[in-house]
């Protein structure tokens, strides 16, 4: 009998797994279409933060109700000419995270240009 309770129990639990893997792949998929497409962008501008810019994007940039509002998965850093280590860990963080694009002060423009181009 508590064999046949916990086999019960099992195939529950694996079912429910199942279902809410599907939800999620499904999820997933429906946000990525959406944001492809997506007129909002996610802009950090920071200068001269090297003393705190690593703790608070790896602090940050796990979570994921802030990665459902970055579009497309991007967050863009946007450096505003720093004069001390900020690019130099921004960098590492770029490579470190996906989502993460570093732009300098002279690239600004190009956070407009996809607003432009539709």
């Amino acid at each position: 009998m508590s064999k046949t309770i916990f086999e019960v129990c099992i195939f529950v639990l694996a079912t429910y797994g199942f279902v809410t893997l599907i939800h999620e792949i499904i999820l997933s998929i429906k946000n990525r279409f959406r944001y492809n497409s997506s007129m909002i962008k996610l802009v950090l501008i920071v200068k001269n933060q090297g003393d705190v810019i690593e703790g608070v994007l790896r602090n940050v940039l796990p979570r994921i109700f802030i990665r459902k509002l970055m579009p497309a998965g991007k967050l863009i850093v946007l450096d505003m000419g720093s004069k001390d280590d900020t690019v130099d860990i921004l960098k590492k963080l770029e490579r470190d995270y996906e989502g993460v694009e570093v732009l300098k002060r002279s690239e600004r423009e190009t956070i407009f240009k996809s607003f432009e181009e539709e």
